[in-house]
């Protein structure tokens, strides 16, 4: 059985006493206060107390111990969760806004699956509701009536321990079958055009290993005039939302059939790609990318480094970690790159990331790339990942990085910027400077 992801926003009859009221009154009334709340509960809860019999009993104590555990560590010390039924809960996130709670929710429901995943349960799934509720709700309705108010409401999750179905849709599945029938080239040949339509391009170039001097990783980036590899949202400022959800989208799924040209040329060589973080932390924009993240095909002996894009200095360690989880997809491996190292001597908790990453500032000097890539080492270590910085401009940055011991790097500094068209002839890795 199969969930789709939407979200709903259905109009909330008020019912009550009439009265005359004038359009200024409507007008000076403040808002209603409203908080993020979700409504948390198990999946097909019958068809698996039928199989465990007497086992359930235990299970569930299990079950309600892991929830409490998971969501008192989401929530600050304002919020409560109440039992609605057997397995359903409603929650608040008071300090929390609506992606952040969605974000929360998703990684409770990912915690419980994995947790329960071997325990009798091999097919446990967990869906969540996330929405804004008048505060006055909270102190003045029953809990089985918020949570129809969450179902009336909510933009729903669905979380289950198989990477394969988690949080996909009926239209993402029947995309990712036609995805799997299209001849290789189509989506590289569609993003082409679609980036040509703006005035850019979209393009490869190589990452280099620092110590060898050589490469055998490309990156899929969009290409201004300057011929540089950029962000999208770099190239064209000020378009709307979707415009760099399809373009980051075109970038995703050319890197996937360059993957599959890859490995029917049967050689070896690593792609990556990257997505912003504004894209990520966007709740329509994010489940709009996942979507795209869901359907492609992958290949297993060239998975996709899928690199999130210039992560804003203060950004909380814990949304990042939450982000990672969202997108546990077979044979692709994120990654994280930062603007600034200072949240790097921040890290207290493991992001799940496989390469951990810098890139420099156009004003950095030696001695500051210097100090930034020691500590970067020392915590893609800590990380147990890779480090890589992008940007690397001149001979003393570059001495920095190979000094301090990062692994990938790509910039001027490494030679001119020599791109590889995705239709041309795979070549023969690894490429020498």
């Amino acid at each position: 059985m199969t969930y789709p992801i939407w979200t709903r926003n259905w109009p909330v009859q008020r019912v009550g006493i009439v009265s005359e009221v004038s359009d200024l009154d409507w007008i000076d009334t403040p808002p209603e206060p409203e908080v993020p709340a979700a409504k948390l509960h198990v999946l097909q809860l019958g068809p698996i107390k039928d199989r465990l019999g007497d086992k359930w009993d235990k299970l569930s104590a299990l079950v309600h111990k892991l929830f409490e555990r998971a969501l008192r560590n989401a929530q600050g010390p304002s919020d409560h969760f109440l039992l609605v039924d057997e397995m359903s809960y409603v929650v608040t996130f008071n300090n929390l806004s609506l992606e952040a709670a969605s974000l929360a929710c998703a990684a409770v429901a990912k915690e419980v699956c994995e947790l329960l995943f071997g325990a009798d349960v091999d097919d446990i799934a967990v869906r969540g509701l996330v929405a804004l509720v008048p505060r006055s709700s909270l102190k003045t309705m029953a809990a089985g009536d918020i949570a129809e108010l969450l179902e009336r409401r909510g933009g729903e999750i669905i979380v289950r321990h198989n990477p394969e179905s988690h949080m996909a849709t009926h239209e993402e599945r029947r995309v990712k079958c036609t995805a799997n029938d299209a001849p290789i080239g189509e989506w590289i040949s569609r993003g082409q055009q679609l980036f040509a339509k703006s005035g850019n391009s979209m393009t490869l170039f190589p990452v280099w290993d620092l110590k060898s001097r050589k490469s055998a990783s490309v990156t899929m980036a969009a290409m201004g005039a300057d011929r540089m590899p950029g962000s999208i949202r770099r190239l064209v400022r000020q378009a709307h939302e979707n415009f760099y959800v399809d373009h980051e989208a075109a970038l995703l799924q050319a890197a996937s059939e360059y993957a599959q040209r890859v490995a029917r040329a049967q050689k070896v060589c690593g792609v990556s790609v990257g997505v912003s973080y504004e894209t990520l932390s966007g709740f329509h924009s994010r489940i709009a990318y996942i979507g795209a993240l869901k359907a492609i095909p992958t290949v297993a002996s060239c998975p996709l480094l899928l690199r999130i894009e210039r992560v804003p200095e203060g950004t909380p360690q814990g949304r990042i970690a939450e982000i990672v989880a969202m997108l546990a997809v077979p044979n692709i491996r994120p990654t994280v790159e930062y603007l600034s190292v200072r949240d790097l001597s921040e890290l207290e908790i493991r992001l799940g990331a496989m390469g951990i990453g810098w890139v420099l500032p156009a004003n950095a000097d030696a001695a500051s790339v210097k100090a930034g890539a020691a500590k970067l080492t020392q915590r893609a270590g800590l990380q147990k990942a890779f480090s890589f910085m992008h940007g690397i401009k001149s001979a003393e940055h570059l001495a920095a990085a190979r000094e301090a011991g990062i692994r990938f790097g790509s910039g001027p500094a490494l030679g001119p910027p020599a791109h590889l068209g995705p239709l041309d002839p795979i070549p023969d890795f690894p490429l020498g400077t």
